[in-house]
């Protein structure tokens, strides 16, 4: 259980090793008789898991290129390929997900050609290609209210088990000291779940009566937990993200939304789970904690500092694009080898800037398709998708889908992209709104194909004269 002691955030470990054949047997096994429940549990497994020991569970037989996030992720498409072939249906992807994996079939060759075959590549490339193929997946199998259904509460409740994991590791690292500068624990590897989509969609969805008042009771404090969990991130841009989120969600539905009394509750809730953890773990002073965190936004110099690394990292990427390679297209998946094995003092933190990362990687064309395209193409078709199924998990899902595009429009001069290897549950909620989109269009049409065409009734016979 050493993933859940309070390892710094240049020391991590990985689940013990069984874990992993555990996922494998019981992944293969759902595949062979049940593929969408074999996606299910990749899709509990990808919200539940610490990130980071997900990517240092590995085994011997199969070696570095193969961890706990990518057996998941195999999993999850094998179950695509499978339900296809029993249901013999077609592939369908959006044009939007078409544009991304022609983008990065470009990216790929342009890195294939100029530095070969060589690790650092082929590892970027698979990172770039986690968020089209999960996307592909979502939009494949979620595409009714029934899989809407499953597919937000299997989230939920690995989410829930993340949190969970996540207070254990609190309890664990109040032995040390929580943020000391470089000694800070790696609080964010839980924040990969998905939960703050769902703590921001449910302030502003109608809880379902459905529930019952104890499973109500449950359901607000397991979102309370969440979101707990998240601001014990000690992440200062999901703090901004979802601040502004929370501001423009309501403008985008504007006249189809309402602050129900869920927003209440859980802050009730969330205010006696922060108790509980002052009294389960009375030597963490939260509030100093955040006040440090804060301090880094109140001055000029202690912003600089702060972000120092950041800054140059972009700098580099921004240089690169301008300078090295094509400004439209970039210069592909992999930037050049010596910028990947270089110390992070010599040319800054790469890949923490969003934008930057997707101008040096694939120029103006990259930027406009995943910075703009990408997300306001799903708020678009998520609004449109809303007011008709109101009171539906499928509005759930769609409101999801809004709060995921919004902090990555937000997260642009942060870190919030999708080319690395952190992308796992933001590409399922997009292919999994895409999917119900598309269901609902062909629903209607069905409809209207079916409808029975009004007959016009023949005319009296008027009969004059008695004839």
């Amino acid at each position: 259980m050493e993933f859940l002691g309070p390892p710094t955030q240049f020391q991590h470990f990985g689940y013990p090793s069984v874990v992993f054949y555990i996922v494998a047997i019981i992944g293969m096994g759902l595949l062979l008789f049940r593929p969408y429940w074999a996606f299910l549990f990749s899709l509990f497994c990808l919200s539940a898991r610490n990130f980071h020991a997900a990517v240092d569970t590995r085994t011997t037989i199969l070696g570095p290129y193969f961890n706990l996030n990518d057996l998941l992720l195999w999993i999850a498409f094998l179950a695509l390929i499978i339900e296809l072939l029993h249901k013999r249906k077609a592939l369908w992807m959006p044009k939007i997900l078409a544009a991304i994996f022609a983008l990065i079939f470009i990216g790929d060759l342009q890195s294939l050609v100029k530095y070969g075959f060589i690790e650092e590549v082929l590892r970027r490339i698979w990172s770039t290609a986690i968020f089209p193929i999960l996307f592909l997946v979502g939009a494949n199998l979620v595409n009714d209210e029934k899989r809407a259904y499953s597919f937000y509460w299997v989230l939920f409740w690995g989410a829930v088990t993340a949190s969970l994991q996540h207070m254990i590791f609190i309890r664990t690292a109040t032995s040390v000291q929580i943020y000391s500068g470089e000694a800070q624990i790696r609080t964010i590897s839980y924040i990969m779940s998905g939960g703050l989509y769902l703590v921001i969609s449910a302030i502003f969805k109608e809880p379902d009566k459905s529930l019952g008042q104890l499973k109500s009771s449950l359901f607000y404090f397991s979102l309370a937990l969440i979101g707990l969990s998240y601001l014990l991130s000690l992440t200062r841009g999901l703090y901004i993200y979802t601040f502004f989120a929370l501001l423009a969600l309501p403008v985008i539905l504007k006249g189809n939304l309402k602050i129900p009394k869920t927003v209440y509750s859980v802050t009730l809730v969330m205010v006696f789970a922060l108790l509980i953890v002052k009294i389960v773990s009375p030597d963490l002073d939260l509030g100093q904690i955040l006040n440090d965190r804060f301090n880094t936004f109140s001055t000029k110099d202690t912003f600089s500092k702060s972000y120092e690394s950041r800054w140059e990292g972009a700098k580099t990427e921004l240089d690169l694009w301008l300078n090295n390679t094509s400004i439209i297209l970039g210069v592909g998946s992999s930037l050049p080898p010596e910028l990947e094995l270089t110390e992070t003092e010599s040319r800054g933190a790469l890949y923490h800037v969003a934008f930057s990362a997707y101008l040096a990687h694939y120029g103006i064309v990259g930027l406009l398709i995943y910075g703009v395209f990408l997300p306001f193409l799903t708020i678009k078709v998520a609004k449109k998708y809303f007011p008709e199924n109101a009171l539906t998990y499928s509005s759930s899902i769609a409101l999801i889908a809004i709060a995921c595009s919004l902090l990555d429009i937000i997260g642009l001069t942060w870190s919030q992209h999708h080319l690395g290897a952190i992308s796992h549950i933001p590409s399922l909620i997009y292919g999994a709104m895409w999917g119900l989109y598309r269901g609902h269009i062909l629903e209607k049409k069905q409809a209207l194909q079916y409808q029975p065409v009004p007959t016009i009734p023949p005319k009296p016979i008027v009969r004059y004269n008695g004839k």
